[in-house]
């Protein structure tokens, strides 16, 4: 498991529709990152959490923050 995944994931969820809608087939958080871990993209919600401050630090606008942001806002949606 890493940051570097949930990185990875942050930055790809936003852009790549497959994805997000195979996101959207998961019913719980568990769910969705057992479901991750069988794509090559292991993280847990703490690695998730950190990824989320890295990649807010290293962002250049108020728009690349705002898309980390929502992002985030999305996956706590899962329970």
């Amino acid at each position: 498991m890493s940051i570097k995944n949930a990185m990875t994931f942050i930055a790809n969820v936003d852009c790549n529709h497959a994805l997000r809608i195979e996101c959207y087939k998961c019913k719980t958080k568990s769910e969705l990152l057992s479901w991750l871990h069988t794509q090559g993209m292991s993280f847990t919600q703490e690695e998730f959490d950190e990824a989320v401050n890295v990649m807010l630090f290293k962002c250049q606008s108020y728009e690349e923050a705002d898309k980390v942001k929502q992002t985030e806002a999305w996956f706590t949606l899962f329970h």
